[in-house]
Order: structure tokens, then C-alpha cells, then sequence
């Protein structure tokens, strides 16, 4: 697989949960686990955009 974000090949993608692009490790900013099966994560380009990144801090794990 290729990464959405930078074009590097990767072995394993994830989904940024706010751009819908698959990234590598590499370009994941930061994730967390939302409940025991579920993951959020977001991508350096989303980090830096501050409404992004205060909807990705203020999820909890009791729900999105």
C-alpha cells in the first residue's frame, strides 16, 4: 500500500478519522482508544489544524 500523505510505501494503514486518508505510522500525529475495539487517529496535516485537534482531544472514552 502507498501513503495518502506523503507517498511513502507502507506495510500497515490507518484511516485519519478527519481527513479519510490512509497513512502510514509514520505520518500518525497521535491516536487513542475510543472503547476496546475502537482507535482514533489523527494525522500530522489535521494536528495542525486547531479545530481538528480540539475535536480529537476532547473525545473521551466513555463516547465520541
Amino acid at each position: 500500500m502507498i501513503c495518502e500523505r506523503c507517498g511513502k510505501d507502507i506495510y500497515k494503514a490507518s484511516t485519519c478519522n478527519y481527513c479519510k486518508r490512509k497513512i502510514g505510522i509514520e505520518c500518525v500525529k497521535s491516536s487513542r482508544k475510543i472503547s476496546q475495539t475502537e482507535r482514533v487517529f489523527i494525522c500530522k496535516d489535521d494536528w495542525s489544524d486547531i479545530r481538528k485537534r480540539r475535536a480529537f482531544k476532547s473525545q473521551t472514552s466513555s463516547g465520541v
